[in-house]
């Protein structure tokens, strides 16, 4: 690996590490750049301090471009889960990443090159190449959100037809898309589907978008619609993209998209997400009591 990790004096390569990018679509201009680190036996890494240094890979020429530390984030949240009996017990369904923010990429191949100081033990180098290109076929911040008619609470006899959450959060399903954009109300909609999730996100990022609404109370909505149509995963076992993710041009999930009052994108979010990043970008968008 080229100057940044074989220098003298740097931190060896650890083999049994490995840098996973929590999001699939990089694009050139400003993004964030969540990842996880997983060991030799498949369990996460967490409480490190990590520095990132970002290469732009040209031909047979690496570039450096810019160096800063991460942030290790706590997606998702518990809850109390009541069984029949009565019995309650604690559902952990949360994650922990890491994250750069406030980068700007140039279209191109990059890498970005890891310094690890574990909990205990020797600090230790890793890395992992990432693409960034042009293309992207979700809504982008700016565009008008777009108006899909998505079923709510009312129009269902069990919540469970609209969701794989377990235990589903009623105030998730009790609004529309196209309600919110036709009142002019701020909302927030999370494509995830936390019972065939095929990222292992979507469990600890529907949870975090739960935990925020009921912080926002009615000042914003929250919908949560699955990326997948239930009915045909739960009776012939194959995942296939719900009307509202083809509406939405999605094409991974999850996704939660932050809409303002005039019906446009405020905020995008691919992949693994906390409440650490959701909470300032709702609240840049949250007014008064809605009616």
């Amino acid at each position: 690996m080229a100057g940044f990790l074989s220098a003298c004096g740097e931190p060896p390569i650890n083999p049994q590490i490995s840098v996973l990018l929590a999001v699939n679509e990089m694009l050139p201009g400003p993004h964030r750049f969540p990842f996880v680190l997983v060991n030799g036996d498949g369990a996460a890494v967490t409480g490190a301090n990590i520095d990132v240094r970002f290469v732009r890979l040209i031909g047979e020429r690496d570039e450096f471009r810019f160096e800063a530390p991460a942030r290790e984030l706590i997606a998702g949240a518990n809850y109390d889960h009541v069984h029949e009996d009565g019995t309650v017990h604690v559902h952990d369904a949360s994650r922990s990443y890491y994250l750069v923010s406030d980068l700007t990429f140039e279209e191109g191949l990059w890498r970005a090159d890891l310094v690890v100081q574990p909990v205990s033990g020797t600090a230790y180098a890793a890395s992992t190449a990432f693409q960034v290109g042009q293309r992207t076929s979700a809504p982008q911040v700016g565009d008008t959100a777009p108006a899909f008619a998505n079923p709510t609470s009312y129009d269902v006899p069990d919540l469970q037809t609209l969701t794989t959450a377990d235990p589903p959060l009623p105030a998730l399903y009790a609004h529309s898309i196209v309600e919110a954009l036709s009142r002019a109300e701020p909302f927030v909609v999370a494509f995830s589907t936390p019972g065939y999730c095929t990222s292992a996100m979507c469990g600890p990022v529907t949870a975090v978008v739960g935990s925020l609404s009921q912080d926002f109370g009615d000042r914003v909505r929250f919908i949560h619609l699955e990326p997948f149509d239930l009915n045909v995963a739960r009776t012939e076992g194959r995942l296939v993209w719900a009307d509202a993710a083809h509406e939405w041009n999605l094409e991974t999930e999850p996704w939660v998209f932050v809409i303002d009052a005039s019906g446009r994108v405020a905020a995008r979010f691919e992949g693994l997400v906390g409440a650490a990043e959701l909470q300032p970008a709702i609240a840049a968008v949250a007014g008064s009591p809605l009616r």
